[in-house]
């Protein structure tokens, strides 16, 4: 499986400062789907860079997956996960389908984009957030996007606006649909709602019991991080305090962190005792975002770490795979 390094939020915001600085783009707009996807910006991205950000979530909560295995509309038989993200699903969808973007604003297609994520008061979506310089928004989306001749003389009214899909997934357990759904069982109830029915494998194929050790593996490796950063957080702050610092979401314009060298420093010193976070375990970046916050040393948290990471699952997840973070 390739590797690719964390992208953090203070590395991209250099990079735009100095894309503005250069000359390079008049303006940009910038969509961007991830869980926590809010905490890229907040607090970061200033105005006058000429950028307009849109994310799928705010700082605090996950992203959903969509068009996966199980929903109504689900993916053709052949394909094993999920082909999508409400956000990113929205907001393509709306420009390339049946609206005319020489009339249609980004503004516009914001607040149907926003609507369709949460997806009203469903179990299941995320709020929609938008960054930087925000009159940009007024701009129309053939500025940026184009258009397609055919939808020129379309009206942009409310009723245009694409239904959301039935159903959608937590992107925290996108891989895990992937896996049910190579082999017949019955999903467990405690992750999440019946999304897929176990049905691709017959009983005893090599490829059934490969899905089960995948799934076994995934879940192993999730209860580990899991089970590791609430340790750590015991240890540093005590069992009543430990859980109350982990957790702390600090004020909406505040970043995630003060010192995003530190966070890098305790990224790297977590997986070094304790294994790959991996694509699950980077929920816990802002646990390890407040440990900086709250005036931990890297060398203590070294410590803390070697004594709560004793042992690390074997298999795939227990190497250090590289992915994104906030």
């Amino acid at each position: 499986m390739p590797t690719l390094p964390y992208l953090y939020a203070d590395d991209l915001i250099d990079v735009l400062k100095k894309k503005h600085a250069s000359g390079t783009y008049k303006s940009l707009v910038f969509y961007l789907e991830a869980c926590e996807s809010g905490s890229i910006f907040e607090g970061l991205l200033p105005e006058g860079l000429n950028i307009y950000a849109t994310t799928a979530a705010n700082a605090v909560e996950s992203s959903w997956g969509t068009y996966c295995p199980g929903e109504y509309p689900s993916p053709p038989p052949e394909y094993e996960t999920c082909l999508g993200d409400l956000y990113s699903v929205a907001w393509m969808e709306d420009s390339s389908d049946i609206h005319n973007l020489r009339k249609e604003t980004l503004h516009q297609q914001y607040e149907f984009v926003k609507r369709r994520t949460i997806n009203g008061n469903s179990a299941y979506g995320s709020h929609v957030m938008q960054f930087g310089d925000i009159g940009i928004s007024m701009d129309n989306l053939f500025t940026y996007l184009g258009t397609n001749p055919a939808n020129d003389n379309f009206k942009f009214i409310d009723e245009n606006s694409l239904l959301p899909p039935t159903k959608a997934v937590n992107q925290r357990d996108a891989d895990l649909v992937h896996f049910w759904d190579k082999f017949r069982a019955h999903p467990t109830q405690v992750i999440f709602e019946p999304i897929v029915q176990y049905r691709k494998a017959p009983d005893g194929s090599v490829r059934k019991v490969e899905a089960q050790k995948q799934v076994m593996e995934a879940m192993s490796h999730r209860m580990h991080v899991d089970n590791s950063i609430q340790l750590i957080g015991k240890l540093l702050f005590g069992v009543e305090r430990g859980p109350e610092v982990l957790n702390t979401v600090r004020p909406t314009g505040q970043p995630l962190v003060d010192d995003w060298k530190c966070l890098k420093k305790m990224v790297r010193t977590f997986e070094t005792h304790c294994g790959s976070l991996a694509q699950y375990g980077m929920k816990h970046m802002r646990s390890l975002a407040n440990i900086c916050n709250a005036g931990i040393e890297t060398e203590k948290m070294g410590e803390a770490s070697a004594q709560a990471c004793v042992n690390i699952p074997s298999g795939h997840w227990g190497s250090v795979e590289k992915g994104f973070s906030a």
